[in-house]
């Protein structure tokens, strides 16, 4: 912004700095030399008495940064730190050519853009998250989110004086793309409806972004670098990204520490070093080389699988299970994972999750959301179709977490979960009481995972790593997939085609193997004319004890060891040819005889 864009410019009453402001609608305005509230009246600068500075943070945005959005430019002229009880995001105030005011949301992984629809008001049915709403600007809406917020930092310009009570509620809806956020939606006189939608930064043609040299001169350092410091509870060494995290989880006690403009503040102290005793394989700090960007671990959040009537008695959510409660096994729901966010600061964040015996899955957060099935809040629609099938409903509830996070994430969390499409490709959605998301996740290769940490010595994937080409492949398609594409039939069929290769790493290929090998002798028996009882149930047996061994239900750790050092298919060979042995042996030697073996060994004991 140069100085004929400027509406007027004053000195600051407080320190005697220059400042100019850029809107006519602009009420307040935030030195950026001494953090001074300013009010904004007849072309004065009047003094608030209040302080604000905004806390760095790795955002690529700044005041200054301009852009289009539905073909109107804009440039952002100021923002609003806006923190809750477990975190924060920034709420940037943008100017448009047409001198109307929009916000442009930055929370974590999420852009959204908005405008807010003056004079308009909206009664909300229930003030609970995961519930349809009535319908505005013809579309339905479902509530994500719902926060008590408080406005705590500012610079640049804002279109209103600032409030006293700083303490406001906010309720966001979502409806596909489209986005509202209605804050006091319980007060006729103080709400306030903002509409718009989820935006992806490179479709909004930014210019004038923050730099690395920039960064470097306004926080001392490049933000995005790993900061180190010690425990305030147990002393060991913890590490976060600078300026970016907010929350830290001690990898050693399972402390939780607040980050203030990278100052280290205790926040609550649990010693549970039992916790940590599975090993992470990906630590905090590591470094990957994901689809040619280099990306950093920030933190590793560890979750149990817990049925889902479970989590929705815990939650109280108003959802019905997909699946009956007769359907439903306890035992199923007895897996563990951990999901690793990733961060780049060129291309945002990203999850890599780690599930038992070496399988791997990358995820990405929607900004737009598919279309819903109403009144339902969780299904999409063309689901009930032959391929947009229901995969699985289940909770997961936080067992421990390390790193740093943009959220505070803390032992216990429950969140519920349901996922559709096919095992190769899944559109999950994710709900709790306070939000709901939905997420694209994609499986990936145990070796393109170890060809993105190849790299970092510290970090070891048990499998042989492939091309980096393939590897970045996988990446690059992972992110193109949409919500819309889970209602494409052809990509739907194809997905389930490519779910239905078997690995030599997965147990079902080798109870396959052995069925097949094993099934001409078990239709033999029964066709034999002599009485083959016993014959039949050595088959049975040994049936019965390679799956044992082959799925191990009861030795699972063993089975994911055998996994990490590759040597299952061994494993899974032998088993197979050690059961058919017996079983050919055993029919083998009851044909010589002339005799089942149940007469055989009748006749021998009245030997």
């Amino acid at each position: 912004m140069d100085n004929q864009s400027l509406f007027f410019h004053a000195n600051c009453p407080s320190c005697g700095a220059e400042i100019g402001v850029h809107s006519a609608t602009s009420l307040t305005a935030v030195c950026q030399y001494c953090h001074s509230v300013l009010l904004i009246n007849n072309d004065q600068l009047i003094l608030d008495s209040r302080c604000s500075a905004v806390v760095d943070d790795l955002s690529p945005l700044q005041i200054g940064t301009t852009g289009v959005w539905n073909r109107k430019p804009f440039v952002l002229i100021g923002r609003i730190q806006v923190h809750y009880e477990a975190g924060m995001w920034n709420e940037w105030h943008a100017l448009f050519a047409d001198g109307k005011s929009g916000w442009l949301s930055e929370a974590g992984d999420r852009f959204v853009f908005t405008r807010e629809q003056i004079g308009e008001t909206i009664k909300l049915n229930t003030l609970q998250c995961g519930h349809t709403q009535p319908v505005y600007k013809g579309r339905n809406w479902i509530i994500s989110d719902i926060r008590q917020i408080k406005r705590g930092n500012y610079e640049g310009e804002l279109p209103f004086p600032l409030s006293r009570q700083q303490k406001v509620n906010s309720i966001d809806l979502r409806s596909g793309k489209y986005f509202m956020t209605i804050e006091n939606a319980d007060s006729a006189t103080q709400q306030k409806v903002f509409f718009g939608e989820g935006v992806k930064l490179n479709a909004l043609q930014l210019q004038h972004t923050r730099t690395a040299d920039q960064i470097r001169a306004q926080s001392g350092r490049i933000k995005g670098t790993m900061q180190a410091g010690k425990c305030p509870s147990c002393g060991g060494n913890i590490q976060w990204v600078s300026a970016l995290a907010t929350y830290i989880v001690c990898q050693h006690c399972q402390s939780s520490v607040s980050l203030n403009q990278d100052k280290i503040q205790l926040l609550k102290s649990e010693k549970k070093r039992d916790q940590q005793k599975q090993n992470l394989t990906i630590k905090p700090g590591s470094k990957a080389w994901i689809g040619r960007h280099n990306w950093l671990v920030l933190g590793a959040v560890v979750v149990k699988e817990i049925p889902p009537e479970d989590a929705l008695k815990e939650l109280k959510l108003p959802i019905t299970p997909s699946f009956s409660e007769d359907e439903i096994n306890e035992d199923d729901f007895s897996s563990v994972w951990t999901e690793y966010l990733l961060y780049s600061p060129k291309k945002g964040f990203l999850w890599l999750i780690e599930q038992e015996d070496n399988q791997w899955s990358l995820a990405s957060t929607l900004d737009i959301w598919p279309k819903i099935n109403h009144p339902s809040i969780i299904t999409p629609a063309g689901f009930g179709d032959e391929d947009l099938r229901c995969l699985y409903d289940y909770g997961g509830q936080v067992l421990y977490a390390a790193g740093a996070f943009y959220w505070q994430v803390k032992a216990d969390d429950i969140n519920y979960y349901r996922d559709f499409g096919t095992p190769k490709h899944k559109l999950s959605t994710t709900l709790n009481p306070q939000e709901q998301t939905w997420s694209v996740i994609s499986e990936v290769s145990a070796t393109a995972v170890a060809t993105w940490f190849q790299r970092d010595k510290k970090t070891v994937i048990h499998a042989k790593p492939m091309t980096k080409e393939n590897a970045d492949n996988i990446v690059q398609e992972h992110q193109s997939i949409t919500a819309e594409d889970f209602r494409n039939k052809k990509l739907l069929y194809k997905w389930w085609r490519q779910s239905m290769s078997y690995s030599p790493y997965e147990s079902d290929i080798w109870m396959m193997l052995f069925t097949l090998m094993n099934a001409p002798l078990f239709i033999l028996a029964c066709l034999n004319d002599e009485d083959e009882t016993i014959t039949i149930g050595i088959i049975v047996i040994c049936s019965y004890l390679a799956w044992q061994c082959l799925y191990l239900n009861y030795i699972s750790k063993f089975k994911s060891f055998l996994i990490r050092i590759r040597l299952f298919p061994y494993y899974a060979f032998i088993i197979v040819i050690i059961f058919t042995s017996i079983d050919w042996k055993v029919y083998k030697t009851s044909n010589v005889s002339g005799s089942s073996g149940y007469h055989h060994y009748n006749s021998h004991w009245h030997k």
